[in-house]
């Protein structure tokens, strides 16, 4: 388990010390953590700016010519050893302080959402009954939770304060969700590790400012044996089917473990969290069971299969493959890499960085910074939904996209330009023709770095098949390999597979997406599907902001759906097929003025029938407003 040791346990840090932690710092959450403590009117009064690097990338910073003196204050208040928290602020506190750190006026959305993150209250997103009823009438309640990722043990948690029973069945052989199967050489997150946790755990003592697969794992372990979840979770065991039962009004499951056991259940509420990256995918390549080589997609990766010396090839270059290719190649004898579409890749300077011993103290030890430092990290995460909606009149006029996604598309180039600039051919092969964010965009983990080794050659032409000894491209030439690594994603329109569900008079996902692909009410609910949920569902995946603030947003949404059903002793609720029509007449109307569709980009953003299936078009606020609180009156209720 990952445990902060505090390296002055037997004596304080001299003042060079804490200077050096000062530099560490977000000096503009510094400052709101300082100001919250003392309320220097000075620090209130200090100009803050909105700037954009190169035209493009948003951020909200302190101006310069505070530096010095936030610095100095800041360094005479930790040396003070007066370090009492102040009270924590009430919502309309906070919203004043978010208007200091951001120099301006906020929306109430605005303030709503940036308390939640900035994570004051012990559980900032909780559930709260009106009149909590008796153990006996809870214990008649059940809530079956599929899958026991990020989002299903979010649940869980809110569940488990609520007092409502649960179980969670889990297919692998541990939790983790992708974070356990994807254990491919140099796995990790690709957006700040201080966005990409729990609210409701506090401090957790990080080790990356980008988490590592492992780092993850340990965490979501960690959460685990901390909220006593893995008591509750059934593993290595598979939902096989799951229909409703009209007469009992409950779903009725039949599971099985893996010796072949079957059960059956019987739950009130099921709650799929088995999320979008969980069926993984290989190419639609001819050949691909004649290869007499060896044979590995990166969610089953072998960590005993030597590649040294080894003729090794790879399949893909999205998020995975560009991640984990520069980790192959300094352990293979040769390597080749086959890409159907290049990805846009954005350089991230901390990337491989390590949260430093005076960054840790000073998250520790600075009252309010950790939250501080967390809201920040939340600002400059949503600045990329600037980049992703069309102006009209900038495409009018000739440009693409809008004038700041196109300045960022110059200023990638020109990093693909400085990177490969001995290498023109390859300059051609990495430069995508679609705008930035048509297609997830890519943190460089040494990409272009690796294609410059003697050892590694990129391939752009088409793969014809796949031969016993390797792959045949389209020009006519063989290539033989030891191994082949497929790195070709997941199938993300499959939500829900491969539980065969039945919902009300025979309704079946398959039945119900016929028509345009996987579709739901915010994510979460479809007609005819009583008593079901579905967390990171059809047009589930937020513009902005950290996976988990999400799971904790969908778990209260369904913790107050569930509180509602016992408090009204209501046994069914199904959202109105007039409210999911014209949710997702809204939706379609709203994504014309996004890029996914529009600008060629695609890869798992759309689906089989030319949809965005993924993505949703309303911003983070938008969104959170919609589903921070249930309207009952979207549903029936009986």
């Amino acid at each position: 388990m990952n445990t902060k040791i505090d390296p002055f346990l037997n004596s304080k840090p001299d003042e060079a010390f804490i200077r050096r932690a000062i530099d560490h710092a977000n000096i503009n959450a510094l400052r709101l953590a300082l100001y919250q403590q003392t309320r220097d009117q000075e620090l209130a009064s200090m100009r803050v700016e909105y700037s954009l690097r190169a035209g493009a990338l948003g951020d909200y910073s302190l101006a310069s010519e505070h530096h010095e003196e936030v610095r100095e204050k800041a360094l005479a208040y930790l040396l003070s050893g007066d370090l009492t928290k102040a009270d924590m602020p009430s919502p309309s506190e906070s919203e004043k302080l978010i208007e200091l750190y951001l120099g301006r006026k906020v929306s109430a959305e605005e303030a709503r959402f940036g308390y939640e993150e900035l994570s004051f209250e012990e559980y900032p997103r909780d559930v709260e009954w009106g009149e909590k009823p008796p153990s006996e009438k809870l214990n008649d309640f059940q809530v079956i939770i599929v899958g026991a990722g990020i989002s299903g043990m979010a649940a869980a948690i809110q569940l488990d304060r609520l007092g409502v029973p649960y179980r969670i069945i889990e297919k692998e052989q541990g939790l983790g969700g992708t974070w356990l199967v994807n254990d491919y050489p140099e796995a990790r997150v690709d957006i700040s590790t201080h966005v990409y946790q729990y609210k409701f755990e506090k401090n957790y003592p990080w080790k990356s400012q980008y988490a590592t697969r492992d780092e993850i794992k340990e965490y979501l372990e960690h959460i685990a044996d901390k909220y006593d979840v893995r008591k509750n979770i059934a593993f290595e065991t598979e939902v096989k089917e799951a229909k409703w039962n009209p007469s009992a009004k409950r779903w009725d499951l039949c599971i099985r473990d893996s010796d072949g056991k079957q059960e059956k259940l019987s739950a009130n509420v099921v709650i799929s969290c088995s999320g979008l990256f969980s069926t993984p995918k290989l190419p639609d390549i001819e050949g691909i069971e004649r290869f007499k080589g060896k044979k590995v997609h990166t969610t089953s990766w072998d960590h005993d299969y030597e590649l040294a010396g080894k003729s090794v090839a790879v399949i893909g270059t999205g998020c995975t493959g560009c991640q984990m290719v520069p980790g192959l190649a300094p352990q293979s004898g040769n390597l080749t890499v086959f890409q159907r579409t290049p990805s846009w890749i954005i350089p991230a300077p901390n990337y491989k960085s390590t949260i430093s011993t005076e960054l840790s103290w000073l998250l520790d030890t600075m009252p309010s910074y950790w939250n501080w430092n967390l809201f920040a990290s939340y600002i400059a995460d949503i600045q990329i939904q600037d980049l992703q909606a069309v102006d009209q009149e900038w495409c009018e006029n000739g440009g693409t996209v809008s004038e700041r996604n196109e300045n960022l598309r110059n200023l990638l180039t020109m990093y693909i330009q400085s990177k490969l600039v001995d290498q023109p051919e390859l300059i051609e092969k990495c430069t995508p023709s679609y705008p930035p964010f048509a297609r997830r965009i890519v943190i460089d983990n040494g990409w272009y770095d690796t294609l410059n080794r003697e050892n590694v050659e990129l391939v752009t032409d088409g793969i014809e098949c796949i031969t016993e000894k390797g792959i045949k491209t389209k020009d006519g030439v063989d290539h033989e390999f030891d191994i082949i690594v497929f790195s070709s994603g997941f199938s993300t329109s499959k939500y829900l597979w491969p539980v065969k569900y039945e919902g009300k008079n025979g309704a079946t996902p398959e039945k119900l997406w016929a028509k345009d692909g996987a579709r739901s009410h915010l994510g979460m609910t479809m007609p005819e599907f009583p008593n079901f949920f579905t967390f990171y569902g059809p047009n589930g995946q937020s513009r902005a902001g950290g996976f988990h603030s999400w799971a904790e947003i969908w778990s209260r949404y369904v913790g107050e759906m569930i509180v509602n059903m016992i408090e009204t002793n209501s046994q069914e609720l199904e959202v109105r097929q007039e409210i999911f029509d014209d949710y997702n007449q809204r939706m379609d109307d709203a994504m014309s003025g996004m890029l996914w569709e529009s600008e060629g980009g695609g890869g798992y953003y759309v689906n089989e029938q030319g949809r965005s299936g993924i993505n949703m078009p309303w911003s983070v606020h938008e969104f959170y407003e919609m589903v921070r609180h249930p309207n009952f009156d979207d549903f029936s209720w009986s």
